[in-house]
Parts: structure tokens; sequence; C-alpha cells
């Protein structure tokens, strides 16, 4: 989304079946996308990202959790283990899909970045959205190769077989179509 940083990044990710038209995730995330784009100089801003997250209406089972990491390894394997700590939160093996894969190939395009956010929709379940947003930032962990990792997770559900959570989410997103393949969106089958 920001060229100029090189060493933050933000990914958008939806797991949802083939379908004909577009998914409730997939008008979701083009808002989102839109909402966030608007500000280009806070566009990747961890903060905007969580305060996106928490205006889609009608959440259930929402949760916040906030960690730090200390890991050591070699600079190379930061993609990787970042992408692993976004597949964990977001637990895709429930889709089956195995997330860390293409999340660490888009990470692999930063050489070594410092912050990250992942936002993750998960509609493989026809009935439900599974919001999953995870912002990292890497710090030196005092000693060569050794990383802290601070790590805040939102999740979230929307229940699409309640009438009016459908009703909603489809008056606030229904104009969106699905994102465009910009290099920030990944569009997972399950």
């Amino acid at each position: 989304m920001n060229s100029i940083a090189e060493t933050t990044a933000g990914l958008f990710l939806v797991i949802g079946v083939q379908s004909s038209g577009p998914l409730e995730a997939e008008r979701i995330c083009s808002g989102l996308i839109r909402k966030l784009s608007e500000g280009s100089i806070l566009n990747l801003d961890p903060s905007m990202w969580q305060n996106a997250m928490q205006m889609v209406p009608n959440q259930v089972e929402a949760a916040t959790a906030s960690t730090t990491l200390n890991r050591t390894m070699a600079v190379a394997d930061l993609p990787s283990t970042l992408a692993s700590i976004c597949a964990d939160a977001v637990d895709g093996d429930k889709a089956g899909v195995d997330l860390a894969k293409p999340i660490s190939v888009y990470l692999s395009r930063y050489g070594e970045p410092t912050a990250f956010n992942c936002f993750i929709l998960d509609q493989s379940d026809s009935a439900k959205i599974y919001l999953s947003l995870t912002c990292l930032a890497v710090f030196d962990g005092g000693s060569p190769g050794s990383f802290a990792v601070t790590s805040t997770l939102l999740k979230a559900c929307l229940n699409l077989s309640n009438k009016d959570t459908l009703s909603t989410i489809l008056q606030v997103f229904g104009r969106f179509g699905p994102p465009s393949d910009s290099p920030y969106y990944l569009r997972v089958l399950p």
C-alpha cells in the first residue's frame, strides 16, 4: 500500500469458496482497503487497521490479545516467522488452507520486514465470516540474530445466518465488489 516504506507491509487475505458473485468477505475487504487508502500516509499504522476492523458492524465473539515473543533467527527467516504467527492466529488449518506459505511469499518481497499488518477474512463457512487482524512489530533482541516480535491480535466473527447481521453487512458493504488484483490482496480457496 505504501511503496516508499520498504520494511513495513500490509496484507489483506480472503479465504472463501469459488462463487459466481462476490463473497461478503470480499466486499468487506474492498471497503476496508478503500477506507485505509484514504489516508495514504498512515495507511500502514496498526491503530488505523484496528480501528477499521472494529468498524465492521455486528461482530460477535470479539477478542483482543497482545503478546511479545522473543525469537532467535537469521534475518532471512523473518518473513516465514511472521507468516507463521499470522497463520497460527487465524488457525487456517480449520479451513483446510496452509496460510503461512502465501503470506511468507508476499513478505519475502520486503526483505527484512520490521512491521506487518495481516487482515484475514475467512468465509470458508458460508454462514460465518471469521475476522483476524494480526499487527506485528519486530525489534532487535539485544544479541546477534535475536529479535523480539510484539503481536497484537484482534479476532471476531460475523454470523451471516442472522438475517439482521447479513442485512447490515450488505447495507454497509453491498456496493463494493471483490478487491482488484492489487499487490496487498490475496484470495485463497479452501
